[in-house]
């Protein structure tokens, strides 16, 4: 890259978040790849306040369903806080109140037909402190939801949907 370092911010969205520590088979399309890619990107990488508690939430409904058991429930529970929120994952998000997360979530619901919590991701890369970095730098939404994938695609975003895509350069 001509010599320029380049640090792309990786957002992560909560099915991405729960893949790097869930090991039941629900996850396993694109877990290994994931966890080999954060892992590589440690410096760089995101989540909004409200990916992390849906994360928490998915793991609390795999209980409730029966897909895992208590002891797995309390592992992911525990590897989240410790490996991911303990260690390097750090929080970013828009102000909430801002009228920019108002105007625009509504806007991508109705287009969209996303949640409030995907909606607010776009909107976070696209108007957040990040926003501002070059083609070369531009932050890159890490995701396992296809539909939350196609509509940050059209709404300009770099996607890696990591069920059935190769991981960014």
């Amino acid at each position: 890259m001509d010599g320029h370092y380049c640090c792309k911010p990786h957002y992560l969205d909560a099915s991405a978040l729960v893949k790097l520590v869930a090991d039941d088979i629900d996850e396993r399309p694109g877990r290994d790849l994931l966890r080999k890619y954060y892992w590589s990107h440690t410096s760089s990488v995101y989540a909004t306040s409200y990916c992390v508690g849906e994360t928490l939430s998915v793991f609390k409904t795999k209980l409730g369903r029966g897909r895992i058991n208590q002891v797995q429930y309390l592992k992911y529970l525990q590897d989240f806080r410790v490996k991911i929120l303990g260690c390097n994952l750090r929080e970013d998000e828009v102000p909430i109140l801002s009228p920019i997360v108002s105007t625009e979530t509504d806007r991508l619901i109705r287009m969209y037909n996303l949640d409030f919590v995907d909606c607010f991701q776009i909107v976070t890369m696209r108007h957040g402190k990040y926003r501002v970095l070059g083609p070369n730098s531009q932050s890159i939404l890490i995701t396992a939801d296809r539909d939350l994938a196609k509509a940050a695609r059209a709404e300009g975003a770099k996607v890696w949907e990591c069920t059935s895509e190769p991981p960014p350069d």
